[in-house]
């Protein structure tokens, strides 16, 4: 961008209050020349989300232009380093992209250089002299921090399919295998090309990548229909905890509520973090045609698709065998975390367009087919519709769509709970003593809907909620008769929650 005089004043003016630099802005002095830490900043901001540097303003004194700047030379300087002066200056391996802006501040000279963030395929950026271990760094708030081996590899292989989940389990045979899971899978593969010609049962789990054709056990294959894989990866599971408050407990507190370490083969380890995660979760009570059902307050099929997806998507490559996913459930949200960056170009952006992109092929090709229940329901389906999924089913009951939080080797998937305030009496449950009788699904999601401190009117719960208005006006009266809403002057048009007592 452009940067205007009274543009670049004002995010001074910001940093004088706050007292530093930040995520966006570091403010370098170069009185003289561009010294080291200016090319660190630019790696930073490369490999993280872009980012301003003010060249010529002085953090120590108060962000002010320094005295002296020479803004043609230091300009000179930057363009030698960045690759668009002369060659033999070049300081970066991968350089960014960047616009300048010549600024002024109390008649001081200084340079705007807006630095863009580097696309997945041109990542890491790094000092050459250095390499990219000593040279390469992300941004955190206002420092530069070196990258990690770990972050290295994600950037380097973030483009290229892996086969670490094709890998050989040295020290497993087939009776690591489980046998019913082993016939479901060729069961369902025998009227298909899949195993047109393999005949015998060793040909076949080779066909299907269980096995190589010397009879190896593939990774893909042990987490998919083993018996215990984590008796050679003892960290290939999913940690299930639920904590007392909305961040981890420090030394001397209460560290979590439960703790359930999910083992087995994935879809029993999956399947098992679904039900220990949903026990630690509220569980509203819906209308169903003539009966009453419950499910959890985020519904068991979101949490099955986004712990089923941290499973499939995560890194399996050797530097991240010795790392779980976890399931961590607070009084507001619950987070999913896997290991490894986001793979094959995707972003927090567009990971809900429906493409279906996975590292590992092998692996959920697998899962595809390996059912998790006795209805022959499968662990995942394979064709990119889960993100949308999750969208909906969250939305139906009034509840935010999934936050994304993605790191060079970590992602993260945050769904929001029904806040804590909001008491297990406020759910379900309308009337008290003998007259008391369950609340039908329109009458649950719309006081879901409801905010205990921003009034909603009818037409606003009604976009939430996908609720006609007549329906929301009709379950908004029987909330009030119930004492479980309440309408606000004026004109009772105006709706908020309202916690039931005692």
């Amino acid at each position: 961008m452009t940067w205007t005089n009274n543009e670049i004043a004002a995010v001074l003016e910001r940093l004088r209050r706050q007292g530093s630099d930040d995520g966006r802005y570091e403010a370098k002095s170069c009185a003289h020349d561009i010294g080291s830490s200016v090319w660190e900043s630019v790696s930073a901001f490369a490999n993280t989300q872009g980012g301003t540097l003010l060249l010529g303003i002085s953090e120590s004194e108060k962000f002010k232009p320094v005295d002296g700047f020479d803004a043609n030379k230091i300009l000179s300087q930057f363009a030698d380093g960045i690759g668009d002066g002369n060659p033999q200056g070049i300081k970066l391996t991968n350089p960014p992209r960047y616009e300048v802006t010549r600024c002024e501040s109390a008649g001081k000279p200084f340079l705007a250089i807006d630095i863009q963030e580097n696309a997945i395929g041109a990542k890491p950026c790094f000092i050459t002299a250095k390499g990219p271990q000593s040279g390469g760094y992300r941004r955190m708030d206002d420092k530069d921090i070196h990258l990690s081996p770990t972050e290295i590899f994600e950037f380097v292989n973030a483009l290229v399919p892996s086969s670490a989940d094709r890998a050989i389990v040295a020290e497993a045979d087939l009776t690591d295998l489980n046998e019913t899971a082993l016939d479901r899978l060729i069961d369902t593969f025998k009227d298909s090309k899949a195993l047109r010609g393999a005949r015998g049962r060793k040909a076949q789990l080779a066909r299907l990548n269980i096995t190589d054709k010397e009879g190896g056990i593939r990774l893909a294959g042990l987490l998919a229909a083993g018996q215990y894989p984590q008796q050679y990866y003892p960290k290939l599971l999913i940690d299930v905890t639920a904590h007392p408050d909305v961040v981890k407990s420090g030394a001397g507190m209460v560290r979590f509520l439960d703790r359930v370490l999910c083992d087995g083969n994935m879809p029993e380890a999956i399947e098992q973090a679904v039900e220990a995660t949903a026990k630690n979760l509220r569980t509203p009570t819906l209308v169903s045609g003539a009966g009453a059902k419950t499910d959890t307050e985020i519904p068991r099929e979101v949490l099955r698709e986004v712990i089923a997806n941290a499973v499939i998507h995560r890194e399996y490559g050797d530097f991240f065998l010795g790392e779980s996913v976890s399931v961590d459930i607070y009084p507001d949200r619950v987070e999913v975390s896997s290991p490894g960056g986001l793979w094959g170009g995707v972003t927090p952006d567009t990971i809900g367009n429906g493409e279906s992109r996975c590292r590992n092929a092998t692996l959920i090709q697998l899962l595809h087919q390996v059912p998790y229940d006795g209805e022959g329901a499968v662990t995942v389906e394979g064709q990119g519709s889960g993100i949308p999924l999750v969208v909906r089913e969250m939305e139906s009951r009034a509840l935010p769509a999934p936050r994304f939080v993605a790191r060079p080797d970590y992602f993260t998937v945050i769904l929001d709970r029904y806040r804590a305030q909001y008491a297990d009496s406020a759910y379900g449950i309308k009337g008290s003593g003998q007259s008391s009788e369950v609340l039908n699904a329109t009458e649950t999601t719309i006081l879901q809907a409801l905010s205990l401190t921003q009034p909603r009117n009818v037409h606003e719960i009604s976009a939430m909620t996908q609720k006609s208005l007549s329906a929301v006006r009709k379950a908004l009266r029987s909330l009030i008769d119930a004492d479980l809403a309440v309408a606000t002057a004026p004109a009772a048009s105006r709706y908020r929650k309202y916690l039931r007592r005692g």
